[in-house]
């Protein structure tokens, strides 16, 4: 199993923290992001998205990082990360799609306008839409909600972590946001989690 990733995305991060904490052995092929590697033909061949991380697995290759999730949670991880059972399963599965939706749109999309110099006229909605995100996290864990789906750790609270973590990085303050903290801790002190680089 190849991963190709760069230490500071967040979407790496989802994988490499998950198999870290199912101790899956895996190798890692560094993209260089400041030189543009991953708009380079060679890479654009595994992913024309030119976006990392992207995966190979017994000759295939996966670009997007829910699918690596999803593999590596049901091919490592048993029952525990990703249940089988349909309830369960799209209780988790929900928490993947708020990752993709208000998460990507919103946190991720604000912070890259800030950091990466994206389009400023970008920013605004951005913003909203990680406010929002922050709403709804709020909402779910106040109701006395330790984790995003089951009551335990899913690949659904691994898929949300970046970049309500990198929050402040979207100029968001986390501060006015105590049950978002709180779990952030929670995820951060969970046997086997690494740090995300910034």
């Amino acid at each position: 199993m190849k991963l190709y990733m760069t230490d500071v995305s967040g979407n790496s991060f989802k994988i490499r923290v998950l198999a870290s904490i199912l101790n899956v052995p895996y190798e890692k092929i560094y993209i260089d992001w400041p030189t543009r590697q991953h708009k380079s033909p060679a890479f654009l061949e595994l992913n024309r998205r030119g976006q990392v991380p992207v995966m190979e697995i017994e000759d295939r290759v996966f670009w997007d990082s829910t699918a690596h999730l999803v593999y590596i949670a049901r091919k490592f991880g048993g029952e525990d990360w990703l249940p089988s059972d349909p309830l369960d399963m799209a209780e988790v599965m929900q928490w993947l799609g708020f990752a993709q939706n208000e998460v990507n749109f919103g946190l991720q999309r604000a912070r890259g306008v800030l950091v990466y110099g994206g389009r400023p006229e970008v920013y605004e909605r951005a913003r909203e839409d990680g406010l929002k995100a922050l709403d709804v996290l709020t909402w779910h864990l106040a109701k006395g909600h330790d984790w995003l789906a089951l009551g335990r750790p899913t690949i659904g609270d691994i898929a949300v972590y970046p970049y309500v973590m990198r929050t402040p990085e979207a100029d968001i303050s986390l501060e006015p946001y105590p049950e978002v903290r709180a779990w952030i801790a929670r995820c951060e002190a969970l046997p086997g989690w690494l740090k995300l680089e910034s």
